[in-house]
């Protein structure tokens, strides 16, 4: 499997950088298999902070640590030692993957490459993507972009570790790649990268409870800063702290993720905030048992790809719960939503779609019957899915994000008006949402900016597509299901 892999990247070596034609036997490496920083000291001539030292020792413990760092703290540079000792140590093979080719090749490769050449007696030829050991089979470096992660889909060796750097920009579908090539007992993954965005895999590994070891690194940490002088050529600055905190304020994102090495509420330009999801989820434990009034569904459809389509069912100021799959024709989606719609009480034939509470003429008890709105996207083959539920007698109420809003002095479209709505109810706290961390990227991945007349424009649906690697489904049915407020209750009686 090695050596099949290794030949299909053959053509992407790129030139040779260095050979060491007198090296030394890789067994008298064994003794710093336990040893990382001994050995990036005494073997490669680097000398660690305590940081790094820090990180190094939990990638020789641990089998997945990920670092949220500040600027110019030195998690490349500790990566790239990191995946030489594993290579010499521990005789292992290192996947390493970014986000760009200047971030793989030029930024770590090239780590790679300053402390090989000072090492001088390690085995090898190195290349501008890769460290091959000649007839060692299964050691070596192999780098690529996240991009051309697939080309490694379901590669193992018997010791790997995989490297993400700038791992916040890295694709799902990469995650996923070097996860399944480390699946072994003495495998790693090591995940590195700036917090600059509250959403995605890099965010919800670095939570508590993600069964990852998580180490953050603030630029007050840094020898530069403690120790008041230059220590490290090329790590932050007091200057540069101070900096950011004039410009951009030390409550600022940009202060929080490029100084502080924390996560920001919001990103730059997000159009919603984290603290408001986990405030709308902590509501949800309260509210999901007693929630009232109208019952509105919103489907976004989908038929075979990637797309999902998903049914948000909500009561009143509640999502009770989001229903998702993939991979049905149109007449199975439309079988699989009268399903959803039946489980949470809405009839055909419903008329205006206002919930209807009435007393039962049989008993003194009073009932209210769920009657309910279905809100579906009719662009795509959600036009055919509002055609057949309309002729099944559901009270339809086609949603197109790209016609005009109603107010359009305010915003771009209607796809705009809908998210911004659901943003102010978010932000004053008046609806509550489930723990969906899927719904939660896709919600805090939205970004937004003014149009030159000022309106509110978000992001083309297919730009946030290739950011997240996945259409925003689950945001998108959440945002029709509250995109009209609640209609009041109306009370019927029967009989006298």
């Amino acid at each position: 499997m090695y050596t099949t892999t290794l030949r299909r990247l053959e053509t992407d070596l790129g030139d040779l950088i260095a050979r060491h034609e007198r090296a030394r036997d890789l067994r008298d490496f064994s003794r710093y298999r336990e040893n990382p920083v001994r050995f990036i000291r005494e073997v490669l001539k680097g000398e660690p902070w305590d940081r790094q030292g820090e990180i190094a020792e939990a990638v020789r413990d641990e089998s997945l640590v990920v670092v949220r760092s500040a600027n110019a703290c030195g998690k490349d540079w500790v990566a790239a030692h990191l995946a030489l000792w594993w290579v010499f140590a521990r005789r292992g093979l290192v996947l390493l993957t970014g986000p760009t080719e200047r971030q793989v090749i030029e930024i770590v490769m090239g780590e790679v490459g300053r402390a090989f050449g000072k090492a001088k007696d390690l085995p090898g030829e190195l290349y501008r993507t890769a460290l091959r050991l000649g007839r060692e089979e299964h050691a070596g470096i192999l780098a690529f972009t996240s991009t051309e992660a697939s080309k490694l889909t379901g590669f193992h060796a018997p010791r790997v570790m995989a490297i993400l750097t700038e791992a916040q920009g890295c694709e799902d579908f990469a995650w996923e790649g070097l996860l399944a090539c480390a699946t072994g007992s003495e495998d790693r993954v090591l995940a590195v990268g700036n917090p600059l965005r509250p959403s995605g895999r890099f965010y919800t590994v670095s939570r508590p409870r993600s069964g990852w070891r998580a180490i953050r690194i603030g630029a007050s940490e840094h020898p530069n800063l403690t120790e008041a002088r230059t220590v490290i050529p090329g790590g932050p600055s007091a200057d540069f702290c101070e900096r950011i905190a004039r410009e951009y304020g030390r409550d600022s994102g940009i202060y929080q993720s490029r100084v502080e090495g924390e996560f920001p509420d919001a990103g730059e330009d997000s159009l919603i905030r984290r603290s408001w999801i986990d405030a709308a989820s902590d509501r949800w434990k309260q509210m999901e048992a007693e929630a009232e009034g109208e019952l509105v569904i919103g489907v976004d459809p989908a038929r075979f790809g990637p797309d999902q389509t998903v049914v948000a069912v909500r009561r009143g100021n509640v999502l009770l719960e989001l229903v998702a799959w993939g991979q049905c024709d149109l007449a199975e989606s439309v079988e699989r939503v009268r399903g959803e719609l039946e489980r949470a009480g809405v009839k055909p034939g419903s008329g205006c779609g206002v919930p209807v509470t009435w007393a039962d003429p049989w008993s003194s008890r009073r009932r209210r019957h769920a009657v309910g709105r279905v809100v579906v996207d009719e662009v795509g083959v959600g036009a055919g899915v509002a055609d057949r539920l309309s002729e099944l007698g559901y009270n339809v109420e086609p949603f197109n994000g790209g016609r005009s809003p109603r107010d359009g002095d305010r915003f771009l479209n209607r796809r705009a008006e809908a998210y911004w709505h659901l943003r102010d109810l978010l932000e004053r706290g008046e609806i509550a949402l489930p723990a969906d961390e899927a719904l939660a990227d896709e919600l805090l991945a939205q970004v937004w900016r003014p149009t030159s007349d000022g309106k509110v424009m978000l992001e083309p649906k297919e730009a946030l597509r290739g950011r997240i690697g996945r259409s925003p489904d689950r945001a998108d049915a959440v945002v029709m299901a509250f995109a009209e407020p609640a209609r009041p209750l109306v009370a019927v009686t029967f009989g006298s």
